[in-house]
């Protein structure tokens, strides 16, 4: 273990944590919408991507975005079983989506589709279908603001435990290779600690409510910081291709936070 990969986890660890913690104030302040839109932007994409650019080159870190629209898929298809499921409670839900993720993440890298393109249009079309249900078929409202409203150190516990869990996902993406790790770039360890932080915190309902936040900004924005990414790095290098790629998921955050966030019930 390098100094440098001690480093990204360091880093993981403090953005992990800081962004879990930034979820909660926003829940407990402005609401689930806020609170799922904080937690959908890209933060451990954009270190997993930069620091597999930076060890070994920006072409590879270009390539092991080819299975990440499909990886970003079955997160999307993750927050959708959790807001039905969760309906009998927390733990339940909560099981059965990551063990559908597991199932859906085996299969793919069975299949190792390898064209970006096919992968890019399989995203957009499971994205639109889990807005589609979450939107009519599942009944989960937004929630304006939570229950209670938890000391500063229980805040700060819990999303030290989250940003743990996101850097246990760096680990694994780091010695499971190009394709594990493109795969597990897109593995819901933010919307999981987020989810679960957030019912310890401030309920079930208000847990369920950010999942549609969550799809809508997570799907968009780490969407777009990928695709961008893939064809800046190769383009004009590691950090002004990162550069670049964090301003144009900027632009889409911000109309996602303008224009489609307020529609959301």
């Amino acid at each position: 273990m390098t100094k440098l990969f001690l480093l990204q986890l360091l880093l993981t660890f403090l953005v992990g944590s800081t962004w879990i913690y930034l979820t909660v104030q926003s829940g407990l302040r402005f609401g689930s919408k806020i609170s799922g839109f904080i937690a959908g932007l890209p933060s451990t994409a954009l270190l997993s991507f930069f620091f597999i650019g930076f060890t070994q080159s920006p072409e590879i870190a270009s390539d092991a975005t080819t299975i990440f629209p499909l990886a970003m898929a079955i997160s999307g298809t993750f927050l959708v079983i959790y807001a039905w499921v969760s309906a009998h409670g927390f733990w339940p839900g909560m099981a059965t989506s990551i063990i559908a993720w597991f199932g859906l993440s085996v299969a793919v890298l069975w299949l190792r589709p390898s064209h970006f393109g096919i992968n890019l249009v399989v995203y957009a079309v499971s994205m639109v279908i889990a807005y589609i249900i979450l939107a009519k078929y599942i009944p989960v409202k937004s929630v304006p603001n939570t229950r209670s409203s938890p000391s500063g150190k229980h805040t700060v516990a819990r999303s030290l435990f989250g940003g743990f869990i996101i850097t246990l996902t760096v680990v694994i993406a780091k010695t499971g290779g190009p394709v594990l790790g493109g795969l597990f770039a897109g593995f819901p360890a933010m919307f999981i600690s987020t989810l679960l932080i957030s019912f310890k915190i401030q309920g079930l309902q208000f847990s369920r409510a950010m999942a549609k936040p969550l799809l809508v900004t997570g799907m968009i924005t780490i969407a777009v910081y990928a695709v961008a990414m893939k064809y800046a790095y190769l383009s004009t290098g590691l950090y002004w291709g990162t550069l670049l790629a964090v301003c144009i998921s900027a632009v889409s955050a911000y109309l996602t936070f303008r224009f489609i966030l307020p529609k959301l019930t």
